[in-house]
């Protein structure tokens, strides 16, 4: 197994009105999403062996999550929940293509520790996992257990810890979650917005690294339209983005993850090893799957393949490396 991915997975209803709010707009349109069940998807698009661990609601949401999973080549294990209801997040559209989240919490926050598998663990090269697994009791212990089993055996950790305000109503209890998935993270990927809510008043993104606690390998700051920096070590650089036309941008970090995980694997995860160019590149391919990701509705279908990804870098000019 190349990545074992854990954590929510949900129906994402995305509005389809640029600019209406969530109380005016009427048409939506339905897609399975959670960053881990997107991140899982993105690598089994690009031809990995991604696993997921979630648990989802035993109803016909539940069912379409599994559908949509398999029919791009994810394994599947996933718990289907009797008692309650798969998660639904509402996902209304700014001008720009940015987003804002509503959510209905359900089976999401009932991943059970049983359900992570210590052998599951131990033959990945790769445990990703975000911070809102780490808000419920029983989320939280089945991610720490992962993490623990991880660190034990030698299995990079990934992670991606999103702020989603509707789902914390204690923020310092939503900071320390962060921050805490930030301390065993190997591989870092954070938007700009959430490093900067994690570490305020801090705009220098390696000192705000530092204070968050990172100790890791590889760091990408997003920066949405204008790329991402990043820092392995002590190297640094900033990549910009292609330009495209956004429609909507729910899972184009993920798609910016999946992508970074993917070219790391090829290098077996050494990051040092990397010369400075060859890390670039990286970082470039991943913006460009970022981007992609962002030209249609619902994270899932726009997730690029690797023909694709090749073919919007040659468009602008960019080495598509191997």
């Amino acid at each position: 197994m190349d990545v074992l991915c854990l954590g929510e997975a949900l129906i994402d209803f995305v509005s389809r009105e640029r600019g209406a709010t969530l109380v005016t707009a009427v048409h939506y349109s339905a897609a399975t999403g959670g960053a881990p069940a997107n991140v899982a998807a993105g690598l089994s698009k690009l031809g990995r062996h991604a696993r997921l661990i979630a648990t989802v609601g035993s109803d016909a949401f539940g069912r379409k999550i599994v559908y949509d999973l398999e029919a791009v080549g994810v394994d599947c294990a996933l718990r289907m929940d009797p008692d309650h209801f798969t998660t639904l997040a509402f996902v209304k559209q700014g001008e720009e293509g940015d987003r804002d989240f509503e959510f209905c919490s359900g089976a999401h926050d009932y991943l059970l520790p049983e359900q992570v598998r210590e052998e599951d663990v131990r033959q990945a090269k790769v445990l990703h996992y975000g911070s809102i697994s780490l808000r419920a009791p029983t989320s939280r212990e089945a991610t720490l257990k992962a993490i623990r089993i991880a660190k034990d055996a030698g299995v990079v950790c990934s992670c991606d810890p999103n702020w989603r305000a509707n789902l914390w109503p204690d923020v310092n209890q939503g900071r320390a979650a962060m921050l805490e998935a930030i301390a065993h993270a190997d591989i870092l990927k954070i938007s700009s917005d959430d490093l900067a809510f994690v570490v305020p008043d801090e705009s220098d993104f390696s000192a705000a690294l530092s204070r968050a606690g990172f100790r890791g390998r590889l760091a990408a700051v997003t920066l949405g339209r204008d790329g991402s920096w990043y820092q392995a070590g002590n190297r640094t650089g900033q990549v910009p983005s292609p330009h495209v036309q956004v429609v909507e941008t729910t899972g184009a970090g993920d798609a910016f993850t999946a992508s970074l995980l993917d070219r790391l694997l090829d290098v077996d995860l050494n990051v040092d090893a990397l010369a400075d160019d060859e890390l670039h590149q990286i970082v470039q391919r991943a913006c460009a799957a970022g981007a992609l990701t962002a030209t249609g509705y619902g994270a899932i279908p726009s997730l690029p393949d690797a023909r694709g990804i090749d073919a919007l870098l040659r468009m602008v000019g960019a080495d598509v490396g191997r």
